[in-house]
């Protein structure tokens, strides 16, 4: 167990130094971040949606900050597998001594501490410089967050296996990321839309995490959520094991046809 924890720290460590010696990438993701915090906290504090206020009691710009500042993760989450499990690098992974596990994990853990600064840097503008109150519950957030990003590596597996078997692109990641623009109550409430377009977004997981991780940042309680909380994580728990069952199946398939390393 100790030498698969020192595996995993310097996984993390090498993407670090790879990430640090990058240093006008690095004033690029922050100046974007802070420009996109900005654009759309001026937004909100200059425009209103009274169904924003009527369904969850706060004004449209700490609506937007908390939805972009968590788009983050699961922007990270969404394509987890692919970056650190690509196909053109897994043969290689899988002759190592290293397990699969050890290298997701460790490889993955800096895009999620670099997802946290960029959170981080949305809150503080919002709160700082626009006013918006917030009242963390943190066990809720924390529930929340695990169940969230769950979901989206279970998506990330799915898109990873198709990926591995087509050569061809990942159509995954595309659609759920349309979706959770459309449906998943980033940018607006989907009760604003035609009932059939309602209809979809309480299918989609996105709403869910969304309407609840909004809601731990503003003085909710677990309680008062908890129909919504446990729709997440029921959804979290059949899409895990189906996207680990689809990409154990497709690299299975690969390595029977010999098309593992073929890009």
């Amino acid at each position: 167990m100790n030498e698969e924890i020192e595996k995993i720290y310097y996984f993390m460590k090498r993407d670090i130094i790879s990430f640090s010696t990058y240093k006008t990438n690095i004033a690029i993701l922050v100046l974007t971040a802070l420009f996109g915090a900005l654009s759309f906290a001026y937004l909100g504090s200059n425009a209103e949606m009274q169904s924003v206020l009527q369904l969850y009691n706060m004004d449209l710009a700490t609506y937007l900050i908390i939805g972009l500042a968590f788009s983050t993760y699961l922007n990270q989450s969404l394509t987890l597998i692919q970056r650190t499990i690509n196909p053109w690098a897994l043969e290689e992974v899988l002759v190592s001594p290293t397990r699969l596990t050890t290298f997701i994990v460790g490889s993955s853990l800096w895009g999620f501490i670099w997802s946290t600064m960029v959170v981080v840097i949305y809150l503080a503008i919002g709160v700082f410089i626009f006013g918006i109150s917030l009242s963390v519950n943190v066990l809720g957030t924390l529930i929340v967050l695990a169940l969230g990003i769950g979901t989206f590596i279970g998506f990330s597996m799915i898109g990873a296996g198709i990926l591995i078997l087509t050569k061809q692109g990942d159509p995954v990641t595309a659609l759920i990321t349309i979706a959770t623009g459309l449906f998943g109550n980033v940018l607006f409430p989907p009760q604003v839309m035609p009932p059939l377009l309602q209809a979809i977004s309480y299918l989609v997981p996105q709403y869910y995490f969304f309407t609840t991780i909004r809601l731990m940042l503003t003085g909710w309680s677990i309680q008062m959520i908890l129909p919504e909380l446990l729709t997440l994580a029921l959804m979290c728990a059949i899409i895990v094991p189906l996207g680990y069952a689809v990409y154990y199946w497709c690299l299975k398939t690969a390595r029977k046809n010999g098309t593992l390393s073929w890009f």
